[in-house]
């Protein structure tokens, strides 16, 4: 290829990065694309994987409870949890049903009348230690990849784990350092116009993300009777039925309205927004180090299943640092009322002086006009 002809794709790309507005898109459209005939039957006939697929349509119609049931046991999946090197506490953990990761556990979420726990100590060894169990021989047919996704997140928010975190797999030990980051914006008027999430109480919207779903979903909803319920917001509305060839192509023709058009979705960066700034170093696990003093479960794990299943996760801080970044105003409210102030005072002082000056030289004029001229 010629340089010129690679510069003009680099043209392409960048022109086509920075025309229409950003949106999330789901899984939906490499699963269920559109295709112009008139029954999607016929579609899934031709598809090579049309077995998933329907396993993938049966497991969107289901709720979450009956995902949950489903999915990973939890006790099962999450074997050992150190913190501090203590055992975790059964309080500090829950649980929430992703549509596409299936069932996940966070571990020290804020909840209300509950302090999280705190780190006090650096190095490794330091933080959270888990084994994961990942069972892989129960994945679906449709996961075409084994592991875990790991999200480092701030206790009070909600993770979103199709755009955060890394994936581990089993046989591994992945050792996580984090070095904490936070970037603290301006409201309105200022121009990033940010916005509290967690405080504005709207029903779906707890982030960026989900304000970005919400946005297309209103837009599907509006245009389409339904909704793709494959981005997990506003799923108390009706479905769209991805056997439909013309629900599903409604869909796309949503998407590709919103994202051709101008801006449409109103959603600015949160005001405050924490980062962790991952280092993630992974080492295969020993099968007989590390079952040298277990020979019950050494028995258990072949070399083989150890390998396909067992995982894990060591979080720790590299240092207890804390680097702050924080938008100030050139000018505060008050310092712009005192400034405006001054200034029109400054203004307002001299226009009265000039006038009283000029009325002292009509004085002066008159007065001598007076006594300069003499009558007979």
């Amino acid at each position: 290829m010629k340089e010129r002809d690679r510069e003009c794709i680099r043209m392409g790309i960048a022109r086509s990065m920075i025309s229409g507005t950003p949106l999330l898109l789901s899984n939906r459209r490499s699963l269920f694309p559109c295709n112009k005939v008139e029954n999607n039957e016929d579609i899934l006939q031709d598809i090579k994987h049309k077995d998933a697929l329907r396993l993938q349509l049966k497991y969107y119609a289901m709720d979450e409870e009956t995902r949950f049931q489903q999915g990973h046991n939890l006790s099962d999946f999450m074997e050992e949890c150190l913190f501090n090197g203590r055992s975790c506490s059964a309080t500090y953990l829950s649980h929430f049903v992703h549509h596409h990761f299936g069932n996940c556990i966070t571990f020290n979420k804020r909840v209300q009348g509950k302090e999280p726990l705190q780190v006090s100590e650096t190095g490794i060894n330091s933080g959270l230690i888990l084994q994961l169990n990942l069972r892989s021989c129960k994945s679906l047919p449709t996961v075409n990849i084994q592991g875990a996704k790991v999200i480092i997140h701030d206790p009070s928010d909600i993770p979103s784990p199709e755009e955060d975190g890394f994936i581990v797999g089993p046989g591994y030990e992945a050792v996580i350092s984090l070095k904490q980051t936070i970037m603290r914006r301006l409201p309105f008027p200022y121009k990033d116009r940010c916005v509290d999430y967690k405080t504005e109480g709207k029903k779906y919207i707890f982030n960026k993300n989900d304000c970005v779903r919400t946005c297309i979903q209103e837009h599907h909803f509006a245009n389409c009777g339904c909704i793709d319920h494959t981005l997990a917001v506003m799923n108390d509305l009706k479905p769209c039925n991805f056997t439909n060839m013309e629900e599903v192509c409604c869909l796309d023709d949503v998407l590709n309205n919103m994202t051709q058009s101008e801006p449409i979705c109103d959603c600015p960066l949160p005001c405050d927004s924490i980062y962790y700034n991952e280092k993630v170093s992974v080492a295969v696990l020993s099968h007989e180090a590390f079952f040298k003093k277990e020979n019950t479960l050494s028995r258990v794990y072949s070399k083989q299943v150890f390998k396909d299943r067992i995982l894990r996760l060591n979080v720790f801080y590299l240092s207890l640092e804390r680097h702050i970044y924080e938008q100030q105003p050139k000018y505060k409210v008050s310092e712009f009322l005192s400034n405006l102030g001054n200034q029109f005072g400054l203004w307002v002082g001299i226009s009265v002086g000039a006038v009283f000056e000029l009325l002292e030289k009509i004085f002066l004029l008159v007065k001598y006009i007076v006594h300069g001229i003499s009558f007979c």
